[in-house]
């Protein structure tokens, strides 16, 4: 007899995940929903994780080891490959659930749509980070089709967060050809706002997962080279192109380059300061349809790299602007 699948599959990700992995997949046997299949796949690791996986003894339970780093994306692919639920949620290995928390991600699945891709859960959490987050939450709407979907992604970045905070269709994702496994950092990105161009995402105040910060987090090491800026215009130029229609061009180039080229030339002279030059040179190499010449780029975003309270304040006016004309558009 073949056996039943789950509803929802739990993906777990994890390279040298000590000391955090047992409180992580201590949280999925702590359930109250006990419906589910975890998968784990081991990116290499060598501080005694696999030592630890090794004594995991639930049938729910699958241990992939990859004897080559596969890198996080390629990891999170296998992952994908592996998955048998028509639903599935990332939780990375320094993370942990909350009790109760799969519960309330099906009952969210629940109520979306059929052609609903993901669920970005702990929306709230967005309020602890920046001015532009907090104006994010007050005007964005909790369901985003895939236009306005696609505006929020433009205006406000990685809108889930975390990886851990997202919950997905697992055909949608394979459909729309998994993560690119070229990004170094901004793959999540990437992909969520690849996706949303055709198909609708919720975000969700629903606390699910603690986010666990610390200094072996893989953001704190991975845009050791400056690659970012690269990543980011990637993601931003077919953005700007499928945006274009309904918003002057003009405009959204304005906004990239104040909000996005300026953040990474400040990164960029913050690192300078303390003698590491790579983020500079990325920046000054880069070029792009979307950035403005380099003169122009340097000499108008300079004050908002230096005043990052000023850039908050004429991006999240032009923030306004750009909603509004977006939603006339609409309109006619």
């Amino acid at each position: 007899m073949p056996t039943k699948k789950p509803p929802i599959s739990i993906l777990t990700p994890v390279w040298n995940g000590l000391p955090y992995i047992k409180e992580c997949i201590d949280s999925v046997f702590s359930q109250d929903y006990t419906d589910w299949e975890l998968i784990i796949s081991d990116n290499g690791s060598t501080d005694g994780t696999r030592d630890y996986l090794e004594t995991l003894n639930d049938p729910r339970v699958q241990l992939f080891k990859q004897e080559k780093n596969l890198g996080i994306d390629g990891n999170l692919n296998f992952l994908h490959s592996r998955a048998s639920a028509p639903l599935i949620y990332y939780l990375c290995a320094d993370d942990y659930f909350y009790p109760g928390a799969l519960r309330k991600v099906m009952d969210a699945w629940s109520h979306a749509t059929p052609d609903t891709a993901l669920i970005g859960f702990n929306w709230k959490e967005v309020l602890k980070h920046s001015e532009l987050a907090n104006f994010s939450y007050r005007v964005l709407p909790k369901q985003l089709d895939p236009l306005k979907a696609s505006f929020a992604f433009f205006l406000f970045g990685n809108l889930p967060g975390n990886l851990s905070n997202v919950s997905a269709r697992l055909d949608i994702l394979k459909a729309s050809g998994g993560f690119h496994e070229w990004y170094r950092q901004a793959g999540d990105f990437e992909f969520w706002s690849r996706i949303a161009k055709d198909h609708p995402i919720i975000l969700s105040d629903t606390e699910t997962v603690y986010v666990r910060r610390h200094d072996g987090v893989a953001t704190k090491y991975m845009n050791t080279r400056g690659t970012q800026f690269a990543e980011h215009l990637a993601i931003y130029e077919p953005l700007i192109d499928h945006l274009s229609p309904y918003v002057d061009r003009k405009k959204l180039l304005t906004y990239f380059n104040i909000e996005i080229a300026s953040y990474h030339l400040r990164d960029a002279i913050k690192y300078a300061l303390h003698g590491r030059f790579a983020r500079s040179r990325s920046f000054i190499d880069t070029r792009s349809s979307i950035c403005w010449p380099k003169w122009k780029q340097v000499t108008l975003c300079m004050p908002f790299a230096l005043y990052e309270g000023g850039r908050s304040k004429f991006i999240i006016k032009m923030a306004r602007e750009i909603m509004s004309q977006a939603e006339a558009k609409q309109k006619d």
